[in-house]
């Protein structure tokens, strides 16, 4: 009896494993899904807009050309509207049922939190975009970040106006996360530079009258102001700066080059500065705007299109990876999002459209990516919003 069991069950051992073998020999390769989650009609819609437009000027010439080894990459586009809860559900659908590789996206930083929670539970790899709060990239995994953290802004606005002379800022900031991280690390950082923080305003993000945090900026007298606000907010804080007689220079970090806050604001905008990750001095920097402006319509300076442009750029070069193609050909989805991570890392350190010619991305030293010297440049709203200008920051501080 004992041996007669001994056999059957190594028969079926057997059995079991030739059924194994004969399912991974005829296992289908994974398609090359990825999917866009990001803000094409909330309050960062432009930024989901120009991410995913420059996302495509990288991978549509790819699949006109034939794709990655004969596949083309299927690029499937959610739009969460500033909203946590739908970010985190078209997360979800594109890991578990559109089986996606990869997730680009999460420009607003509360959107970016929820893709990471998706991301970490079910184990696909997330490149985060616009999304600013500094904890996104906290303890990484499979999230990585393009844009700059918003301690990376404050470290160029303490730069800028130290080696301008400048001793006293006022902050004036809303009440969301992107604010909240704003002004703090406004404040660590100009300590850092022995610059005193004359007032800090808080205000609702769906207030309509913030001259109450405005008239104590005024009382503060400080040399310059600093905004964190989000576009429709930030229109009003500069209208209502504007209206109080308030002739200093403002910086507003990101929001001062979104087209939703440049066409709010008007001609109260004009001459709000902005550090900007992006150089349009380098020629093929200028190249890209200039083929976005023709294929998507005029564009002022706008770090969006260099992100997804960027984000398509190393998605590319993972995918042709030689141990993530190995997952892929044999069908193996979590082996090949668990590939796409480390290649991520092996393929991420490069200069991209974002950042000035002497800097760029070390994913393989950080998940986030963007280096803390030398990545930003200034500009300044011109033309009633209608434009933005490279502008020498000293210049511009001295009022």
């Amino acid at each position: 009896m004992y041996r007669i069991s001994q056999l059957l069950y190594r028969s079926a051992a057997v059995a079991g494993l030739l059924v194994a073998l004969g399912a991974a020999a005829s296992a289908e390769p994974l398609k090359l899904v990825i999917c866009h989650v990001d803000d094409r009609s909330g309050s960062a819609a432009d930024t989901g807009i120009e991410s995913l437009n420059g996302l495509k000027m990288v991978i549509d010439p790819l699949n006109e050309a034939g794709g990655i080894n004969g596949q083309k990459i299927e690029l499937i586009t959610y739009d969460t509207k500033t909203d946590p809860q739908l970010a985190a559900n078209f997360g979800t659908r594109c890991s578990e049922d559109d089986k996606g590789l990869l997730i680009i996206g999460g420009s607003p930083s509360a959107v970016a939190n929820s893709l990471v929670t998706v991301a970490n539970q079910t184990k696909t790899p997330l490149y985060i975009l616009a999304a600013a709060a500094p904890n996104v990239t906290d303890n990484a995994d499979y999230q990585f970040r393009f844009g700059p953290k918003v301690t990376q802004d404050s470290i160029a606005v303490a730069d800028a106006l130290s080696k301008n002379g400048i001793k006293s800022v006022a902050i004036i900031n809303n009440s969301v996360p992107f604010g909240i991280s704003g002004a703090a690390s406004a404040t660590e950082e100009l300590a850092k530079k022995n610059i005193t923080v004359a007032t800090q305003q808080t205000y609702d993000v769906a207030a309509t009258d913030v001259s109450p945090q405005v008239i104590n900026l005024m009382q503060a007298d400080a040399e310059a102001i600093l905004v964190y606000p989000y576009p429709a907010d930030g229109a009003r804080v500069i209208r209502t700066i504007r209206q109080m007689g308030i002739d200093k220079p403002v910086i507003m970090p990101r929001v001062g080059m979104m087209k939703a806050f440049r066409e709010l604001a008007a001609d109260t905008g004009n001459g709000v500065l902005v550090p900007s990750s992006v150089d349009t001095t380098r020629p093929e920097v200028a190249e890209l705007f200039k083929k976005y402006s023709e294929q998507f319509g005029p564009l002022a300076i706008s770090p969006s299109p260099a992100q997804g442009y960027d984000a398509g750029t190393l998605t590319i070069a993972v995918l042709k990876d030689e141990k993530v193609q190995a997952a892929i050909q044999a069908g193996d989805l979590q082996g090949a999002r668990d590939a796409i991570r480390d290649a991520t890392r092996r393929h991420g350190d490069f200069v991209g459209m974002q950042g000035t010619a002497n800097s760029g991305y070390h994913f393989s030293k950080d998940n986030h990516g963007p280096t803390d010297e030398g990545f930003f440049v200034f500009v300044k709203v011109a033309d009633d919003g209608k434009s933005l200008e490279a502008v020498d920051a000293a210049a511009a501080l001295k009022k």
